[in-house]
């Protein structure tokens, strides 16, 4: 083998390693919130100030929501591959383009649909106080209205 392409393997054994001790790296620095729900489901429970009540209807349409969108991605995924294979064949059919893409169009209106109603059960679940600091979480993001972190007030 070559002098480069021995550098080559060299370069990519320290990249690998590099990541490799970047995971465990953060893996360690946040493996205090493990056990505990995804992070942005935590801060978010924090910031409403939500019951243990509310977190389970919280965590339960977060839950839903995600795998319906894991559903989503991995259809997603087959979409690409079909629509590749089509492109692949001799000719293209724009009939058959169209229906692999509106099966995936339908999933998403599924998905539009879950959000919406996983809105509606939130709604319902918080206080008036509470909904209000949603809505500016969901205006502003959760830097706030200038860009710097909220308060923990």
């Amino acid at each position: 083998m070559s002098s480069f392409a021995w550098g080559a393997l060299g370069a990519l054994a320290v990249l690998f390693f590099l990541g490799a001790a970047r995971r465990a790296f953060w893996h360690r620095r946040f493996r205090r919130w493990r056990g505990r729900g995804p992070f942005a489901l935590r801060f978010l429970s924090a910031r409403l100030g939500a019951r243990p009540e509310q977190e389970r209807v919280l965590s339960a349409e977060a839950e839903a929501l995600a795998a319906e969108i894991h559903a989503l991605r991995d259809d997603l995924a087959g979409a690409r591959s079909e629509v590749a294979d089509l492109v692949a064949g001799s000719a293209l059919d724009a009939d058959a383009v169209s229906a692999a893409i509106e099966r995936r169009l339908v999933k998403l209106a599924q998905v539009r649909a879950r959000l919406a109603g996983a809105l509606v059960r939130l709604h319902a679940a918080l206080d008036p106080e509470q909904r209000q600091r949603l809505a500016e979480l969901l205006r502003h993001g959760p830097r706030g209205p200038h860009g710097r972190r909220w308060s923990h007030a």
